[in-house]
Order: structure tokens, then C-alpha cells, then sequence
């Protein structure tokens, strides 16, 4: 995807053949025009006393842009895109999608999950699309959550990595393989990855983790982290 923004606030400046473009305006006639038209906006107002008119638009800027990565982040969630938090040759580290809550039910169904982690909800109560909004808030609203992993080149969903609030200074770090993928890797790249990419983008918070004391391999995996973690019975 080649994402680009554009800054509008008249008609004249808009053409329907560009693509992948988040428009940010300060017009309602203008953001309403292009919403009709199925674009991505986000209004960008001076301050927050002008708000109140745009109440159906979800994403607002204020006091200038923002940088890009957060605008491309805006403009996959208008657009149901799961955006890509890191990668590298192997792995993918993107947010969740709709359709991806069956492949995760069936990543928690086999034994050494369930020895290590705690059950999933029953399938049936959950609405894809439900969830898909709740977890897009979350992300945006936190800056973090617990994400896929999926093969870079194949596009093959392989697990879940990512943070859960632990309190309001710390998250906990979380991280699954499914049961063909493991013992290649790919666990000790996505959780370092994903370390690395909230030291960098929210520096203020701890990380930590706790781990069964009979999971050898996770266990190995958080020593080279340089977090603090913590052994509980299985």
C-alpha cells in the first residue's frame, strides 16, 4: 500500500482517481462530500471548541498533522485495513481482522496451549465484527494490543504477539506459535520485535510478563528480553 495524505478545503482540489490518500479537512461540506464518496477523512481542526459539528466522524486531528505513521494507522482503520505494526523477511507483526478470530480459536485448540494459557470464550458468542471495532478502538486508543503474526512472504497466519494493561505505568507481554510453526523462531523474533517497537514508540511504559515456570522455551525467550517477568504454576 502506498499511503499518502492530502491537506483539502475546497471541491476543486479533489479527483476520485488517487488512491490510498487520507484527506484531513477543516470543512464539514467538504469531509461530508468525500465521505459520501467512500474516502478516508479525518477532519483537522486549529482547536477543540470546533468539534461539535463534526460528532459522526471518529478521527480528529487538532492543532496541525500528525505524523504519518498515525494518519496511516487512521486511514486502515476507515478502511478495515489491518495495519502493520513491524516486520521484517520472515514474519508480519498486523493488527487483528474479522477474519482472523477463527484461526485464532484454532491456534488456542491444541494441548500445549491450553497446558499454558487460559481458555478462549466460547466461539459463538462473539461477533467478528463487533470485536474487529473494539479492538481497532483499543489500538487506537492505547497504541498497543495483542497482535497477529503472520508469515511475511506467504501471508499465513502463525500466531498472536503483542501487550495487555497490566497497570498504568507497565503492559504485559504476550506471545503464541501455532503448533506446526514452533521451534523455528518465530516467537523468539516476534516478541523481540514487538519489544523493541514499544521501547521505541512508548518509552514511558514498563513492560513485563508472566510465564509458566514448566514453559522452558518462553521462559528462555523473556531472559533475553531484559524485562522483568515473573514464573507461576502451570
Amino acid at each position: 500500500m502506498k499511503f499518502n495524505y492530502r491537506i483539502i478545503e475546497d471541491f476543486k482540489d479533489y479527483t476520485s482517481l488517487e488512491s490510498d490518500i487520507l484527506y484531513l479537512t477543516s470543512s464539514k461540506t467538504v469531509a461530508d462530500y468525500l465521505k459520501k464518496n467512500n474516502e478516508a477523512v479525518c477532519i483537522n481542526l486549529p482547536d477543540e471548541e470546533d468539534i461539535s459539528e463534526f460528532n459522526e466522524y471518529k478521527y480528529i486531528t487538532i492543532n496541525g498533522e500528525e505524523d504519518v505513521e498515525h494518519l496511516k494507522k487512521i486511514y486502515c482503520h476507515i478502511k478495515g485495513i489491518p495495519y502493520v505494526i513491524v516486520s521484517n523477511d520472515s514474519i508480519t507483526i498486523r493488527e487483528e481482522a474479522p477474519e482472523d478470530l477463527k484461526k485464532i480459536y484454532a491456534m488456542y485448540s491444541d494441548e500445549e496451549c491450553a497446558k499454558y494459557l487460559s481458555p478462549l470464550p466460547p466461539f459463538y458468542t462473539f461477533d467478528a465484527e463487533r470485536r474487529f471495532a473494539s479492538v481497532k478502538n483499543g489500538y487506537m486508543l492505547f497504541g498497543y494490543g495483542m497482535w497477529i503474526i503472520e508469515k511475511t512472504d506467504t501471508k499465513e497466519v502463525i500466531g498472536r504477539v503483542g501487550f495487555e494493561y497490566s497497570d498504568s505505568s507497565s503492559v504485559s507481554l504476550g506471545f503464541m506459535i501455532k503448533e506446526s510453526e514452533r521451534k523455528k523462531g518465530y516467537a523468539n523474533a516476534a516478541a523481540h520485535l514487538c519489544v523493541n517497537y514499544l521501547r521505541k514508540n512508548l518509552p514511558d511504559l514498563k513492560i513485563v510478563a508472566n510465564c509458566s515456570r514448566e514453559n522452558i522455551a518462553s521462559i528462555r525467550i523473556l531472559e533475553s528480553l531484559d524485562i522483568d517477568y515473573i514464573t507461576i504454576e502451570a
